[in-house]
């Protein structure tokens, strides 16, 4: 299958998947049918609901997307009332229903979520922990990254890791370990033989803790 037919199925996935959630679409849509000026940028999704406005851009992974133009694109997009700018990958097939929640994507609800890990730890059920404490942890990479103005609502965790340090949002030494700790919790969702150990979980979840302070988010 070539990319451009990946792409096409990749795009018409997400189109379908927002017509059943009730948006009206358009799929390449002419930049004169949007209200303002995107400067030639041509989106690969319009997606309108009641006041709601989506303006959505899917990609193969691994093509070459300059981050800084996608920003200024949501910087733009940003300034108009009810218009949102959202990134995706092939690979994410319903982007728009794994992007953060409006509850989720505050300090009080991530203090709560990390709360909800005590009873998991306390009964030592690391395997079930590990990837709940990934979710409180990507969740605030997304949250700073909206803080900074960076356009990452519907991208992939670990593209979401490499947009914000290609930004110099997140330290060499902060994506370094973002990246084992994805590598381990992907191991441990997708494989049996698997064990997180106390060590290792307890490691994951202080720096995770000592994160959402530095970022100001418990």
């Amino acid at each position: 299958m070539s990319e451009s037919v990946q792409e096409k199925l990749a795009v018409q996935s997400t189109a379908d998947s927002l017509k059943k959630q009730g948006y009206a679409v358009v799929v390449e849509p002419d930049p004169s049918i949007i209200p303002f000026d995107l400067h030639q940028y041509r989106p690969s999704i319009l997606a309108t609901r009641n006041d709601e406005n989506l303006i959505v851009d899917i990609k193969l992974r691994g093509t070459h997307r300059s981050i800084e133009r996608y920003k200024e694109i949501s910087d733009i997009v940003g300034n108009h009332k009810n218009w949102r700018f959202m990134l995706s990958t092939v690979d994410e097939i319903e982007p728009i229903e794994r992007s953060l929640t409006e509850d989720q994507a505050n300090p009080r609800s991530l203090n709560s979520m990390l709360s909800r890990l005590d009873p998991l730890l306390t009964g030592e059920n690391y395997d079930l922990a590990l990837p709940y404490l990934w979710s409180v942890y990507i969740s605030a990479i997304r949250i700073v990254g909206k803080r900074a103005g960076v356009p990452i609502d519907a991208t992939s965790d670990r593209s979401v890791l490499n947009y914000m340090y290609s930004l110099g949002e997140i330290s060499n030494g902060e994506y370094d370990w973002a990246q084992a700790f994805l590598a381990i919790r992907n191991k441990a969702v997708h494989s049996l033989e698997v064990t997180v150990s106390k060590e290792a979980m307890l490691e994951m979840y202080s720096h995770t803790k000592q994160k959402l302070l530095e970022w100001e988010l418990v």
